[in-house]
């Protein structure tokens, strides 16, 4: 799945990272994702939901409909649905500037059936 997820948001030709940002030099536009946790699910009681983020931090803002063109990017490519929650953003400013940098983060999960554990 992390490939899958990787291999889609390289197709928006912007940085991608795992886990963590190592420290930028140049411009903050780029996508970090990331595992977020496995959560028991389903009535069976051994089907797993999955949960992934995308991080996408871009100077100024993020335009207006790109959320909605990763998410369809991703569904595509991966299957996983959206996760129920809101997308946050959050801003911080550029190292050493006054430049703002806007982040959104979207969370989709990927359901696991019938595992035996």
């Amino acid at each position: 799945m992390l490939n899958k997820i990787k291999a889609a948001l390289e197709t928006f030709d912007l940085p991608v990272h795992y886990g963590k940002v190592p420290k930028v030099t140049g411009e903050y536009n780029f996508f970090v994702f990331n595992r977020a946790r496995v959560k028991k699910g389903g009535t069976s009681g051994c089907d797993f939901n999955y949960y992934y983020r995308i991080g996408l931090v871009m100077e100024n803002y993020i335009p207006e409909g790109f959320e909605i063109d990763v998410i369809k990017k991703i569904k595509e490519a991966t299957g996983m649905r959206l996760a129920d929650g809101d997308i946050l953003f959050e801003y911080v400013f550029k190292d050493n500037t006054e430049l703002v940098c806007e982040m959104a983060v979207i969370e989709f999960t990927k359901t696991v059936k019938g595992c035996n554990v």
